[in-house]
């Protein structure tokens, strides 16, 4: 009885310690998700624009652009972690100021990147 006693113990303590070693492995798997933009709003005059942002992240994400959008790229458009993205934003001839909200998306997240150029030299929103 004694033998079985310790092979019973043994094979408990071996259970604890998978039992363990799957947790910690399990655990590191989960995280908060994190996505944040350096800047949320960006104002500008009607010249063309070559602008820096970065996008701070854990996570999958990507900017959703809607394809009529011309005046605006993004690049990259998508990413996975941290990266810097370059905005490219055209001339503004039209004489009139416009505006776009674009969208930055993970899975579970949402930030709002808005884009505002002025029809004119100096940076007014109508």
């Amino acid at each position: 009885m004694g033998s079985t006693k310790k092979v019973l113990v043994a094979f408990l303590a071996a259970v604890a310690v998978i039992a363990a070693a799957s947790c910690v492995t399990s655990c590191e798997k989960y995280f908060l998700p994190s996505l944040e933009l350096s800047q949320e709003t960006i104002l500008v005059n009607k010249a063309s624009q070559e602008l820096s942002l970065v996008v701070n992240s854990n996570v999958i994400w990507s900017f959703d652009i809607d394809k009529q959008i011309q005046w605006v790229t993004v690049t990259p458009a998508k990413g996975e972690s941290t990266a810097t993205v370059k905005i490219h934003i055209e001339a503004n001839d039209s004489g009139a100021a416009r505006s776009v909200t674009l969208p930055l998306k993970s899975e579970t997240l949402q930030r709002d990147l808005r884009i505002v150029q002025s029809a004119d030299d100096g940076l007014t929103e109508n």
